[in-house]
């Protein structure tokens, strides 16, 4: 099926409990995540898709002089990942019911956008990289990371494809089922 044949639809709240399994370090840690986003600790970060916030922790303690925006399409994932953050302490964080074909932000808001295994989610992705593109600051780094349990992965090539000329292709981790593509604005 392509996607236009299917609508793609995120993952219910209800099921986002494994989403903390511990076990997921293997494919990609929160550690290593923050290594590849190249943080400033005054850096303003928007995590796209942040589900109950299984690296926003990690991210969030990287830039504290900084700001963490999550956004999610279900505010009950919003409020998994605001009780997290708060049991760890955290409070660099802004939290954001949106769709992320229509982020409600300024332009060029953002030094780092990251999205993890969400993006095949989205029913419009070409609508919602524009919206990336609009809120990501001219030398902003856009980190896409796709994982092969997700049942809506876009292969590493697709990925490249789709980001198109919008971005410049800057580095890639990993392995062709479990990757990471950062890119430029």
């Amino acid at each position: 099926m392509s996607d236009k044949d299917s609508t793609p639809i995120p993952m219910s709240y209800k099921r986002a409990e494994h989403l903390l399994n511990p076990l997921r370090k293997f494919i990609l840690s929160p550690s290593k995540l923050v290594k590849q986003l190249s943080l400033n600790q005054n850096a303003n970060v928007l995590e796209l898709g942040c589900g109950p916030g299984y690296y926003s922790a990690k991210v969030a303690q990287k830039i504290p002089d900084g700001k963490l925006t999550l956004v999610d399409i279900q505010q009950e994932m919003l409020d998994m990942a605001k009780r997290r953050m708060d049991s760890f302490g955290i409070s660099n964080i802004n939290y954001v019911q949106a769709d992320a074909s229509e982020l409600p932000f300024e332009n060029d808001s953002f030094n780092v956008i990251f999205l993890i295994a969400m993006l095949g989610e989205v029913p419009d992705k070409e609508k919602c990289i524009r919206e990336l593109h609009r809120v990501l600051r001219t030398g902003g780094l856009l980190s896409i990371s796709e994982q092969s349990y997700d049942p809506h992965f876009i292969q590493d090539s697709k990925m490249k494809h789709l980001i198109g000329d919008m971005f410049h292709f800057e580095k890639e981790f990993g392995i062709s089922r479990n990757y990471t593509v950062n890119f430029i604005k």
